[in-house]
């Protein structure tokens, strides 16, 4: 039986029923949720004994949109203060349930403000940290096999930490990656405890899938690093070149287990059935969630997971907004609001925000997602084209905090058109630098750029390309390669391809490099001699 910390008392968010209202509640279900949260009885907060089950309830108040200067939320941050002496956690319980009970803290602090609470968010992270067994996992005290709740706890504080400014090693995600690809069973589903047998459990795999794919996203700026620059290339991303370390977990690895894992959920998603769910259906539903955001999946199999979880949860509240369960009513309530707020693919959004700065839009702050679909003289102006130097134009793309990244754009289309490949030429490294910038938009003007250079040169960054994760980047470097080779038919990869596919292409597109580059290439040969045949 799972030994969940917040199944031993009550919520301590003491606050008078006539508080104002939350903000944002459309959904009738959540706004029950949200009133019970900030309404639930319980001592005094400064007598809590359960910082932990406060800061969950926090946690989903805020997901919830209730502002921060509500009473519940500014008791619990009082709370929260609490457990940190000068630079050090100090947590309130031990054996193991300090460790949800950090994490939460760190959740709940990173919702909260992030910027404000640096500090406090650092000592957390570092606090988890040292709790990290060699396993790759956290445990209970006098137990170092793993636990995969508890360890899927950890990383989630941990990756809200690392989002919101903290030092994260990568090996702490690698070595968690190992343990969860070693305790997958046959069946493709988890254990809470693999070495103590018990059934697979939807609530379980969940755990565990969404911790894989948050692994591998804080890994892939590592495998980034590792890719080989061609000799003839000046290194331009110095933060690559501090990112040095060789993850043991491979992206295949943990896709075939992500999938595996995927299949298992899919087969056995119930939400009548505690013996395949787990002991808290709310708690399982969360999880789902997170797969949900982390894959950017609306579906299992065919099945509605939002749908079926929202019409569930809809059965089993409680008069008073409550949800009844394993582990007590005040998490199986926050768990609950937390599903049905999608509070995960908010998290995700607001690290893309943070990445790309105050005040721009995601996706490429305007930048057309087809590039290939670009016209400015004569058909469909994108934008009002940026006049002036090809360099203001670049140095709005280089600023993830312009919002008129379209303008430049249409400035670099209308100039290459004027002037041909000339206008671009000179500035081959800054966009080979922006081939690496977090926003997908500006990696696919950067691709669309250097294939328009008609640089032999620029073909190998281009190969590098057909990795990103992003299918429009994808697009603009194979169209660049076959605008560079002059083939009528390219090299691949097609669409959608999978990572072996891009593997393959890359392959047959460096043997073309290969096959044309001049003998004799140096960095400082004469410009003419590179030109794309």
């Amino acid at each position: 039986m799972i030994r969940h910390p917040w199944a031993v008392a009550p919520v301590l968010l003491a606050i008078s029923v006539a508080s104002p209202a939350a903000r944002g509640q459309a959904d009738p279900i959540v706004a029950r949720g949200v009133q019970y949260l900030r309404s639930s009885p319980a001592a005094a907060a400064s007598n809590s004994s359960n910082t932990g089950e406060a800061a969950l309830a926090a946690l989903a108040l805020l997901k919830a949109e209730v502002p921060p200067s509500d009473p519940a939320i500014v008791r619990t941050l009082g709370l929260i203060q609490k457990r940190f002496s000068e630079s050090t956690y100090v947590p309130e319980k031990g054996s193991g349930v300090e460790i949800y009970e950090a994490a939460v803290v760190i959740l709940a602090l990173s919702t909260l403000d992030a910027s404000s609470h640096g500090a406090e968010i650092g000592a957390a992270a570092q606090f988890l940290l040292g709790k990290q067994n060699p396993s790759g996992s956290w445990d209970y005290q006098g137990r170092e096999f793993g636990d995969t709740s508890i360890t899927q706890y950890a990383l989630l504080g941990l990756w809200e930490a690392e989002n919101s400014g903290a030092s994260i090693p990568p090996g702490v995600w690698d070595r968690a990656a190992q343990f969860y690809l070693r305790t997958q069973g046959t069946t493709g589903g988890w254990t809470y405890h693999r070495d103590g047998g018990g059934a697979e459990t939807v609530a379980m795999s969940a755990a565990a899938v969404s911790s894989l794919l948050i692994c591998d996203r804080q890994l892939a700026p590592y495998r980034t690093a590792m890719r080989v620059a061609h000799p003839l290339l000046i290194p331009l991303d110095q933060e690559a070149e501090r990112r040095r370390f060789t993850p043991s977990s491979s992206p295949r690895q943990i896709a075939q287990a992500v999938q595996s894992g995927m299949a298992f959920i899919t087969a056995n998603f119930t939400v009548s059935n505690p013996a395949i769910i787990g002991q808290s259906a709310n708690y399982a539903l969360y999880g789902i969630e997170r797969i949900g955001a982390l894959a950017d999946k609306t579906t299992l199999g065919k099945r509605d997971w939002y749908a079926d979880g929202r019409s569930y949860l809809a059965s089993k509240q409680l008069g008073n907004g409550s949800f009844p369960g394993s582990f007590g009513e005040t998490p199986n309530t926050a768990w609950a609001v937390l599903f049905l707020t999608k509070s995960t693919a908010k998290t995700i959004t607001k690290i893309q925000l943070r990445r790309l700065g105050a005040g721009t839009l995601i996706g490429g702050r305007g930048l057309p997602r087809d590039l290939s679909q670009i016209s400015v003289a004569g058909g469909h102006v994108i934008a009002r084209p940026m006049d002036g130097a090809v360099e203001g134009m670049l140095a709005v793309l280089e600023d993830p905090r312009a919002e008129d990244a379209a303008s430049a754009l249409a400035g670099l289309v209308a100039r290459y058109r004027t002037e041909g490949p000339n206008a671009l030429r000179p500035f081959q490294d800054r966009f080979k630098k922006l081939l690496t910038d977090p926003d997908q938009g500006v990696r696919r003007v950067a691709a669309w750029s250097l294939a328009r250079t008609g640089d032999l040169a620029t073909a190998l960054p281009l190969i590098e390309a057909l990795r990103d994760p992003d299918e429009g980047v994808v697009t603009e470097a194979r169209q660049g390669l076959q605008l560079l080779s002059r083939k009528l038919e390219p090299l691949g990869p097609p669409p959608s391809a999978t990572s072996e596919q891009k593997d393959e292409a890359i392959a047959r597109w460096r043997a073309w490099y290969e096959a044309v580059r001049p003998i004799a290439a140096t960095a400082d040969e004469a410009p003419a001699a590179r030109r794309a045949p």
